[in-house]
């Protein structure tokens, strides 16, 4: 328990640095925050123009949709804040020889690579999506019980780990590849998938995206519980999948970390 409230306190360290230093960059704070938000307003406005020639998709209607990609907006802008930032420095980290100062500090490897870096922006995006879930629901005239609630945060967390897992994975091949920055823009191509309903997917696609990278769940399992009343069984089915996830994720990281020599060596 003392080891777990250890790596809290150095992560809240981190967090305070991140405050500190968008509060001295406030102009990239707001270009940050403005650049992701039009981006976000370019996908509602997408949903908009194709709502204006159907009444529904896959069974989605206008707002239920909104509430997807919302969801979607809201786990990606969480998981570019906490985690994100870390990860993509990890092959430079490699290649420098800069990984040698994490290692010898007195924290998980992985731990350090993840929370190495934060940026505070996204957060005021991922606080804009969730104002538009509830502002969709209010539309629909849905009011979440505490338990649909609850669940649907617990589902978020999960769709993190399914980022978290694939980013992390994406990276650890800079332990074997020299310019491993190429790879990074495998997660750039298909993180999207996570904003589509899965059911307008069909065939290897949906087969892929649900059960190998289950990126089709990241969006669709939390609005659906939200939306649907979606059953017990594929909510516990998603939450094992993201945690199988990050640990072989977490595996593979460490898989790489054995084959890695210092600069020093």
């Amino acid at each position: 328990m003392l080891y777990f409230i250890h790596l809290l306190k150095l992560w809240l360290i981190q967090v305070r640095y991140a405050i500190t230093r968008e509060l001295a960059f406030r102009a990239n704070f707001f270009a940050w925050v403005i650049v992701e938000l039009a981006w976000f307003v370019l996908q509602l406005a997408f949903v908009g123009v194709v709502y204006q020639h159907v009444d529904s998709v896959a069974g989605w209607n206008r707002y239920e949709m909104i509430v997807l990609v919302a969801t979607n907006q809201l786990i990606q802008q969480i998981f570019t804040a906490f985690l994100m930032p870390g990860l993509v420095k990890l092959p430079d980290l490699v290649r420098t020889g800069g990984l040698d100062f994490l290692l010898l500090k007195p924290a998980p490897p992985q731990f350090l690579v993840s929370t190495s870096s934060l940026e505070i922006g996204p957060l005021a995006n991922a606080g804009i999506a969730l104002i538009v879930v509830l502002s969709s629901l209010h539309s629909l005239a849905i009011t979440p019980t505490l338990s649909a609630t609850f669940t649907y945060l617990l589902l978020v967390l999960a769709g993190l780990f399914v980022h978290y897992a694939l980013l992390l994975a994406l990276v650890s091949f800079t332990f074997w590849i020299v310019q491993a920055e190429s790879v990074l823009l495998g997660y750039y191509s298909i993180f999207q998938v996570a904003r589509l309903p899965r059911e307008a997917t069909r065939g290897w696609f949906r087969v892929i995206f649900t059960f190998a990278i289950p990126l089709l769940l990241v969006a669709n399992v939390p609005a659906s519980v939200l939306l649907r009343n979606m059953k017990i069984t594929p909510i516990l089915l998603f939450l094992g999948t993201s945690l199988s996830a990050a640990l072989l994720a977490s595996l593979f990281f460490y898989l790489g970390l054995r084959r890695y020599q210092s600069a020093s060596s």
